[in-house]
């Protein structure tokens, strides 16, 4: 996976209680995002090779790669907002967010590359409706410049995230640094201070 492996927690991690076996099981569904990270046209054969399993057993599983990116996306928003739903309590809910999101960054990826998860309502809806909560928490971090619609906000920051994963992976980032690094960018790009 990379010189910082480590770095990608499991979704079991983080994910709210019995979500872990929604969609399959969670290391596939790791090593699925992992590897659509990299290469989002990897085939089902990639997949299941990177994961260690028969092509048979993975489309057991998802019989279609559509099942399988949507089964990703489900997950990827399981993820994001059970951490969303958890910052606020935290004195600095922005940097939470970036810390927590942060070795999810293949998941994160899924939600801006591949668009055909989309066609899903349920997938769709969740999407729009974590748009509100992550703006109300980037405001009271500081002044939004005027003019930046929340989706841009939320796009924006899972953009950084997936950046920052991606080069921890790549061996040209430290994970400690990484959240700094997605932090400054992100509030020096859409906050006035």
């Amino acid at each position: 996976m990379g010189v910082h492996a480590g770095f990608m927690r499991s979704a079991a991690e983080v994910a709210p209680s019995g979500a872990a076996t929604i969609g399959g099981p969670a290391p596939v569904l790791d090593t699925a995002a992992a590897v659509l990270a990299k290469d989002p046209a990897a085939s089902l054969r990639q997949v299941a090779g990177a994961a260690g399993i028969g092509r048979t057993t993975l489309h057991k599983q998802f019989p279609t790669r559509h099942d399988l990116l949507v089964a990703l996306a489900a997950r990827a928003l399981d993820i994001s907002e059970s951490v969303i739903a958890a910052a606020p309590d935290n004195p600095d809910p922005l940097r939470r967010i970036v810390v927590d999101l942060l070795p999810f960054g293949a998941y994160m990826t899924l939600l801006i590359v591949q668009s055909e998860v989309f066609d899903e309502n349920a997938i769709s809806s969740r999407t729009d409706a974590m748009a509100a909560p992550i703006a109300a928490i980037v405001a009271g971090a500081g002044t939004v410049r005027p003019g930046v619609p929340d989706w841009w906000l939320v796009r924006s920051l899972l953009s950084l995230l997936f950046t920052a994963w991606d080069l921890v992976q790549a061996g040209w980032l430290a994970p400690r640094d990484a959240p700094d690094l997605v932090l400054s960018t992100f509030t020096g790009g859409v906050l006035t201070r």
